[in-house]
């Protein structure tokens, strides 16, 4: 009786491995976690690296400042964009030229039909006018140039200031203070996002199977003894040519941050 007992777990566990396993019977698939995502955050601008906010191993927010490079330019240049921009006196004193020679052409126009001007002067002063007004136009839309150059520089000294995109941790700082940013090497720093986690497991083609993407999975990890609720996210429709696997990759919250990413962890699959 112990014999055949053992005959048959041997047998159950040799199905098992060759992804033959009866109905109803879980198969244990390892795995490991890994960031939900890796950004190698890059600055729009070049420029000497002036201040640096945060230290690897740190944990960020969205939005939070990450490296500062030199604005001391742009902050000038954006003071007299602005002084520039909220200059009006050229546009006062055209708008007055243009009341003046209207106010004169409407009087020489009743002078005309009261017989008591020349129509030479009446087509003058509505030369003038238009005159008048075509400096004024000019003028406005200088002006309307000038404020979209000053949110311009505005744009750009604010993209000096690279923030993270998401939460996260800064595993790598890239650039350091007094180092030069350029275009062909924009990245500064290296965040990874942890919340969600990601766990990924190599399956063959039978296990992945009964895989379906956005069904709810639970997680035990090997180390820490911990679960976790997950959802597949991803069955790829390739597989693996040298390991013959199907990677399955599963998103966990990990709002708390209990669960680690680089662990060891299993899931049973029926």
């Amino acid at each position: 009786m112990t014999l055949r007992f053992s005959w048959l777990k041997q047998l159950a566990m040799m199905l098992v491995a060759c992804g033959f396993a009866a109905e109803g019977f879980a198969e244990n698939v390892e795995g490991f976690t890994e960031p939900f995502r890796t950004i190698r955050v890059a600055s729009a601008e070049s420029g000497i690296v002036s201040r640096v906010f945060v230290r690897e191993g740190e944990a960020v927010a969205a939005g939070q400042q990450l490296v500062l490079l030199d604005d001391e330019v742009h902050r000038m240049l954006l003071e007299i964009a602005k002084q520039q921009m909220d200059a009006t006196g050229r546009v006062n004193s055209t708008r007055a030229e243009v009341e003046l020679h209207q106010s004169r052409y409407t009087k020489l126009a009743e002078l005309r039909q009261a017989g008591q001007a020349y129509q030479q002067e009446v087509d003058r002063a509505r030369a003038d006018v238009e005159v008048a007004q075509g400096r004024l136009l000019a003028i406005e839309e200088e002006l309307a140039l000038r404020k979209l150059e000053y949110k311009k520089i505005a744009v750009q000294l604010e993209r000096r200031t690279v923030t993270a995109p998401v939460n996260g941790v800064v595993t790598v700082l890239t650039k350091n203070i007094g180092e030069y940013v350029s275009p062909v090497d924009p990245e500064v720093v290296t965040l990874v996002q942890l919340n969600p986690l990601r766990a990924t497991f190599l399956m063959n083609r039978n296990q992945s199977a009964k895989v379906r993407v956005g069904s709810q999975v639970t997680i035990a990890f090997t180390d820490s003894a911990l679960t976790a609720v997950g959802v597949v996210e991803q069955v790829s429709e390739l597989t693996d040519a040298e390991s013959g696997t199907v990677p399955v990759r599963i998103r966990i919250e990990n709002q708390e941050g209990k669960y680690r990413s680089g662990e060891r962890c299993t899931l049973d699959v029926k």
